[in-house]
């Protein structure tokens, strides 16, 4: 069993089980998508790979056992669209008997679902909320959605449906963000979500104007949250380059931030050391555990797609030994 104890990265699996989604997030009226397709890194103009959920749930299992994984999230570009999310979500909780199974979704289909979800075992739900007004949040995601969405979240904490649900919001630089954001605050106190905010991530396809036009950082917010809040705990991931704060305001709220480190230092992985990107990087090798996409490619990096190993054929021949080789070699390979 690769335990890597001499290495601090999340314990995770990551599936990324779709390339389909029903949004279009991008800068208010200007058209340049910034979600960097949920890093899945996948070849444009389609793919003929067939991928079944006996498939994912083999890989999860052998990648379980081998790295003793103890949470496993899926994703995609919209996993709400994947046919067979219900049957996926529940081998995973009730046969493999992951300790903490999440899902994270846009939301606009959460009301069609949430009756499978629950009836899967989902411990801990997440939508992506990136603005908390309607027009703002039409001009993000090219939907208007945002009554919708938020409706049901509201009568998914009434019912108590999962055991926690967390809100993700990247944070844009738009007129009246303050308040907007004391709104979305109060919001998720009343309802008792839990709130991440994410730093607007570069990417080589973005404009220079766009991103400064509407990066915000989560540290402006530190005087309200050093006269509102304090932090409860912190991970570190020193190989990463990266540490999560969890902090609790004086009103209950709980709210997820990340530090992003200097990639270059004598602590971090040798590829990103090497890595010219890295001082770019706002992520990290293996920042989310084992990243696996709709492909079965497994991936170490956000922004490189030469970092990756493609797990397809030995899935699909169920050969077992030799994917928990390929992929614990791959993995020594990006840490070393």
């Amino acid at each position: 069993m690769y335990k890597l104890k001499n290495y601090d990265w999340p314990k995770e699996l990551r599936l990324i089980i779709n390339k389909k989604c029903n949004y279009c997030c991008s800068f208010p009226g200007g058209g340049c998508k910034w979600c960097h397709e949920d890093g899945v890194h996948y070849k444009k103009g389609g793919n003929k790979k067939e991928v079944n959920v006996e498939d994912y749930l083999f890989l999860s299992r052998v990648l379980k056992d081998t790295f003793d994984l103890e949470k496993v999230k899926v994703g995609a570009m919209e996993p709400l669209l994947y046919k067979d999310l219900g049957l996926l979500l529940s081998g995973l909780k009730k046969d493999l008997n992951f300790a903490e199974v999440s899902l994270t979704t846009n939301g606009y289909l959460l009301d069609k679902n949430v009756e499978v979800l629950e009836k899967s075992g989902l411990d801990n739900l997440t939508v992506s909320m990136h603005a908390f007004n309607a027009n703002d949040y039409k001009d993000i995601t090219g939907v208007d959605a945002f009554d919708r969405v938020k409706k049901c979240l509201e009568e998914i904490s009434r019912q108590k449906r999962f055991k926690s649900v967390k809100v993700n919001r990247v944070l844009l630089r738009s007129e009246g963000v303050w308040q907007d954001l004391q709104n979305f605050f109060d919001w998720a106190t009343e309802y008792g979500f839990v709130i991440k905010l994410y730093k607007l991530l570069w990417s080589k396809t973005i404009k220079s104007e766009d991103y400064f036009k509407y990066y915000l950082p989560w540290e402006s917010l530190m005087v309200f949250l050093r006269e509102r809040a304090k932090l409860i705990e912190t991970k570190n991931y020193n190989y990463v380059g990266r540490e999560r704060l969890f902090w609790q305001l004086e009103s209950g709220l709980k709210l997820e931030t990340d530090v992003f480190l200097e990639k270059k230092s004598k602590e971090r992985a040798n590829v990103c050391k090497k890595c010219e990107l890295a001082s770019f990087c706002q992520e990290g090798i293996l920042s989310y555990g084992l990243e696996i996409n709709d492909e079965i490619v497994l991936s170490a990096c956000l922004l490189r797609d030469d970092l990756c190993v493609d797990l397809y054929k030995e899935v699909k021949e169920r050969n077992e030994k030799m994917l928990r080789l390929k992929v614990g070699d791959f993995v020594y390979s990006m840490i070393k």
